[in-house]
């Protein structure tokens, strides 16, 4: 369920199918996704096919003036009776505060949908305190990286598939928290899949072209168990497939996995599901983070922290660096691993 600050996601949307529509809609923030799929459902769900025609109205931010908001909103729908009015990109509506007197007294028969991408309204000015009393207010946020994995079984769930644990890890590694990233890989991968099967880590290798044995997942493990010819062979395939491991995507997944080990070690006494809830992980990988806390000292993890700060100031030029990325990781594996 998404939960942001205003509206809740799942109530708007369930309103939106049963058709309780409201007079106006501000959908905004940093996550397009959220705002994508309620502005879809409002395109879906308000006209049908041959009422869009003459009472749907579709109107870029850049090309927005407020006179002809105001005058659109204020005509009548022609053979309906709702007339639909979309302001995509409203971020760059720059006379957007010429309609907070239309937005105290809408028209009933019009549904005003504002698509603000990419920032939120300033809440200080007018404009910002009276959007929020005056529609259906919701701000999108992107996901932080542990609320990825569950995002990723419930999309699946949705779309009538099942996908393995290992799946789930290694695509939320490869695509990042930019759910339309996530849900069109996704969408690729059960294109050709009958539905109740499940994805597994095969198809993340074909459909993504991710490699399920040569990933930062993977590296992690290894490390994790001290695994050292393993963990090279995966650091001389990023070297070989710098696409498939560029160092800041592998450096960022250490410290993630190295910071849950910390954690991990500093809890030792609770349960795998105690420390599940701590971590935000499947329990199902709770025993990686415990391999690595019998594997590594407190002393040798601090080390490791600071060897990854190191590491990632010179991969971005810090103290003129002229060694090559690929260079650089295998540096960073044979000092956690010495």
């Amino acid at each position: 369920m998404a939960k942001e600050k205003g509206a809740d996601f799942d109530q708007i949307m369930a309103s939106i199918k049963s058709k309780a529509f409201a007079p106006v809609y501000f959908f905004c923030g940093e996550e397009e996704f959220y705002i994508d799929q309620l502005v879809d459902a409002l395109e879906a769900n308000v006209l049908s096919e041959s009422e869009k025609a003459f009472n749907q109205t579709i109107i870029y931010g850049k090309d927005a003036t407020a006179q002809n908001v105001i005058e659109t909103c204020r005509r009548l729908p022609m053979m309906s009776d709702k007339q639909l009015v979309i302001i995509k990109e409203a971020q760059s509506f720059k006379e957007i505060d010429g309609i907070i007197n239309y937005l105290k007294s809408p028209v009933k028969s019009t549904i005003l949908v504002m698509a603000n991408k990419h920032g939120l309204p300033d809440k200080r000015k007018s404009f910002g305190k009276e959007i929020q009393k005056q529609s259906v207010y919701f701000e999108s946020t992107p996901l932080r990286d542990y609320q990825l994995p569950p995002w990723i079984k419930n999309y699946v769930k949705s779309k009538g598939y099942k996908i393995d644990e290992n799946a789930v890890e290694l695509l939320a590694e490869y695509t990042g928290t930019e759910l339309s990233t996530v849900s069109n890989e996704i969408d690729k991968l059960i294109i050709n899949k009958p539905k109740g099967s499940s994805i597994n880590t095969s198809d993340i290798e074909a459909g993504v072209g991710v490699s399920k044995e040569y990933n930062s997942f993977e590296l992690n493990t290894a490390l994790g168990n001290k695994d050292i010819t393993k963990a090279h062979k995966i650091v001389n395939y990023f070297v070989a497939n710098p696409k498939n491991g560029p160092i800041p995507l592998v450096l960022g997944t250490l410290q993630g996995f190295f910071s849950k080990v910390w954690v991990c070690y500093h809890n030792r006494q609770k349960s795998d599901m105690e420390l599940a809830g701590l971590l935000r992980v499947n329990p199902y990988f709770v025993k990686d983070y415990k391999t690595a806390c019998v594997k590594y000292s407190v002393q040798k993890m601090e080390h490791i922290f600071y060897v990854l700060e190191e590491y990632d100031l010179r991969s971005k030029g810090v103290g003129n660096n002229s060694i090559k990325e690929g260079e650089l990781l295998k540096e960073v594996i044979i000092k956690i691993l010495e």
